[in-house]
C-alpha cells in the first residue's frame, strides 16, 4: 500500500520538476567557468554546463591603476535582501586581493555615520571617497533568483553584478557580472530513494551555509577577472 501510494505521488511529483531538475543534474561534473566579453553573455547572465563570467575593462584603468576603493551598500532586487550583507562582506575580503586599500562595509558603515552620510545616495559614496581619498567606488547588484525548493530537489541560485567607478567622474573603469548556483537532491526511483532525496533536499534548504558559500563561489569569480592593481 505504501509502495504504490509513493509511486502515485511521485508520478505526479516529476512533470513539475523534470525540466529544472534535468538541467542541474545534467551540468553536475562537467561545469566549467569562462571569462567573456560582458556582451557575449547568452542572455542576461545565464548558467549552463559552461559557467560565464562577463567582464569589461576600461583602458583608463590600466593607465592609472586605482589604489583604494569604497564597498558601496549593494542593492537587491525584491526577495533577495538578505543576501546582501553576504556580498558586501565576500567583496571586502577579496578585493584586498586587488587594490592597496580597501574600505570594507563595517568601516563604511562607521565612518558614513561619523560623517553624516547616507550611503544609499550616490553623491554621499563619492563624497566619502573624496574624504579617504579612494579614486574609486564599488557598486553592486543581486538579480538572481534566490531559493527554489522542490521537495526532492533544492537550488540556491545568486546573480551579482559589480561595477567599479571612479570617484572623481563616475566613469567606469571595470564591469562584471555572473551567477553562481549549488543545489542538491535528485529524481526518486523507489520508495526509499523518495525519503532519502526529500530528506536530503531539506537539509540543503534548511542550510543558512548554502547561501554564504554561493556567494563567496560568484564574488570570488567575479573579482578573479580584476587586474591586480597592487604591481
Amino acid at each position: 500500500m505504501i509502495r504504490v501510494a509513493t509511486t502515485l505521488f511521485v508520478r505526479r511529483l516529476l512533470p513539475g520538476i523534470a525540466v529544472p531538475l534535468a538541467l542541474s543534474l545534467a551540468v553536475v561534473g562537467c561545469t566549467r567557468t569562462e571569462y567573456v566579453g560582458i556582451n557575449q553573455q547568452s542572455g542576461a547572465i545565464a548558467a549552463g554546463p559552461v559557467r560565464t563570467v562577463g567582464v569589461e575593462i576600461d583602458g583608463s584603468y590600466f593607465t592609472d591603476f586605482p589604489n583604494c576603493t569604497v564597498i558601496l551598500p549593494t542593492r537587491a532586487a525584491a526577495g533577495l535582501e538578505k543576501f546582501k550583507p553576504l556580498v558586501e562582506i565576500a567583496l571586502g575580503r577579496h578585493m584586498t586581493e586587488k587594490l592597496s586599500r580597501v574600505v570594507d562595509r563595517d568601516e563604511r558603515t562607521l565612518l558614513a555615520r561619523q560623517n553624516s552620510l547616507q550611503m544609499s545616495l550616490p553623491e554621499d559614496g563619492k563624497a566619502l571617497a573624496k574624504i579617504l581619498n579612494c579614486d574609486t567606488v564599488l557598486a553592486s547588484r543581486i538579480v538572481g533568483s534566490g531559493h527554489t525548493y522542490l521537495i526532492v530537489w533544492s537550488q540556491v541560485r545568486i546573480g551579482i553584478e559589480i561595477v567599479m567607478l571612479r570617484a572623481s567622474d563616475g566613469k567606469v573603469l571595470w564591469q562584471a557580472r555572473h551567477v553562481a548556483e549549488r543545489s542538491d537532491g535528485g529524481v526518486p526511483l523507489s520508495p526509499v530513494g523518495l525519503v532519502v532525496e526529500s530528506y536530503s533536499s531539506a537539509q540543503f534548504s534548511s542550510d543558512g551555509e548554502v547561501a554564504e558559500a554561493t556567494v563567496e563561489d560568484a564574488v570570488r569569480r567575479l573579482v578573479r577577472s580584476l587586474p591586480d592593481a597592487r604591481l
